[in-house]
């Protein structure tokens, strides 16, 4: 039994010792026991408890029979969640929406925030490579870095165009093998744009091809390109991340395929009359007075539509700015139905290429002459070079 030393004792030792902490700001203090219960006797040890012999410390036993100094330990009060993404987290963030939103049968709302997200990924990705080599890479305009802007995220970055040629152009990284995936990720910008200022109206199918697309390069990419450079333990969580994501793109491109293989039968006999569709950009646009995709199941109203859109997107050459250069025009006139939907150099389903190919009527067009008059490509029949408008024109003034 342990001995209870009297009043005097125990005050004098706990007023030397200060019995209790202040506690922090915001917590009770521990409240003191009264003075009859100070006094009572403490309780028997556990008859299991193992005796310790007591050393000599040097104290009288008035001093080590002193109550110790209370210790409260206090568990850290939680605070707000932050929101905190590092750029490859948040990028592959991103990408595990992408797959979450068009898995089974994408509503219009589910396609909207796969396009957002897949844009916001493949720039953030793209950009967080750019910073590996160095953090002025992500400045929009070079001249204007600053580490303190940087640090604080207080500044306009480039864009994925941008971004794309500063890795081809001073990191010497190539991104597409053949360049298609510049085209997807320029239609992709495209539509993003659309969605954010004015609007969009894309078929679901067009949607999830394009994201099986830049989803399977920036699969690639990370792999390639940013895990390398991280830590082990970083790696670890990325490697399960992406493993979902992976898991998601498989699911997509089940469907793509068990769509394609749907539609082989009914299109095999017509490999030399079908091209890319520019919005989905399978070879299964079949061109014969009503452009129609069967793959995503777009009817066109104006084969003038049509060609613009395969030019800028499947040739990934630009309207404006070849006129703006002065260049020759990329679209013109039809020799055969006289609508302007004529394109140079259009890869069919069978392999073979197009001298020129119409949007409008479906008729593929050999090697074609110079409009005398105007310099459309026109068909040249006894040395006379005349297109059908200039043609006709000639006629009227007689």
């Amino acid at each position: 039994m342990t001995e209870t030393p009297d009043d005097g004792t125990d005050q004098a030792a706990e007023a030397s010792s200060g019995s209790v902490e202040e506690p922090p700001f915001g917590l009770p203090k521990a409240v003191e026991a009264p003075d009859d219960a100070r006094n009572a006797t403490e309780p028997q040890t556990s008859p299991d408890a193992i005796a310790v012999p007591k050393q000599d410390s040097g104290q009288s036993d008035s001093e080590a029979d002193a109550p110790r100094k209370r210790v409260i330990r206090i568990k850290k009060k939680r605070g707000p969640v932050e929101l905190k993404f590092q750029p490859v987290e948040n990028g592959v963030d991103y990408l595990l929406s992408v797959t979450e939103h068009l898995a089974n049968r994408p509503s219009p709302r589910n396609l909207k925030y796969a396009i957002l997200h897949l844009q916001a990924a493949t720039e953030v990705l793209l950009k967080a490579r750019l910073q590996l080599e160095h953090w002025t890479l992500v400045f929009e305009k070079l001249e204007n870095a600053s580490l303190d802007k940087f640090n604080k995220g207080d500044f306009q970055s480039c864009g994925t165009p941008d971004a794309l040629k500063r890795l081809k152009d001073i990191v010497g990284i190539e991104v597409g093998v053949t360049g298609s995936i510049d085209n997807d990720l320029r239609q992709l910008v495209k539509w993003r744009n659309a969605l954010q200022h004015y609007g969009l109206t894309v078929p679901a199918p067009a949607v999830e091809k394009l994201s099986v697309n830049v989803l399977d390069f920036l699969l690639s990419f990370v792999r390639d390109q940013l895990r390398p450079e991280l830590k082990w333990q970083e790696r670890q969580v990325l490697d399960r991340e992406m493993e979902s994501v992976s898991d998601g793109l498989a699911s997509i491109n089940r469907f793509l395929t068990s769509r394609m293989n749907r539609l082989a039968d009914e299109l095999k006999d017509l490999a030399d009359e079908i091209t890319h569709c520019p919005l989905c950009m399978q070879k299964t646009l079949i061109v014969d007075g009503d452009p129609d995709c069967r793959f995503c199941q777009v009817a066109w109203r104006d084969g003038g539509d049509v060609a613009a859109a395969y030019v800028e997107n499947v040739q990934g050459l630009s309207i404006f700015e070849t006129m703006k250069d002065g260049g020759d025009a990329l679209i013109t006139n039809c020799p055969e139905c006289q609508h302007e939907s004529l394109v140079a150099d259009v890869q069919m389903a069978s392999g073979t290429v197009a001298d020129y190919f119409c949007f409008q009527c479906g008729t593929p067009q050999g090697p074609l002459g110079t409009c005398d008059a105007c310099g459309s490509p026109t068909v040249v029949d006894d040395g006379l070079s005349l297109c059908g408008f200039c043609w006709d024109a000639k006629i009227e003034r007689f």
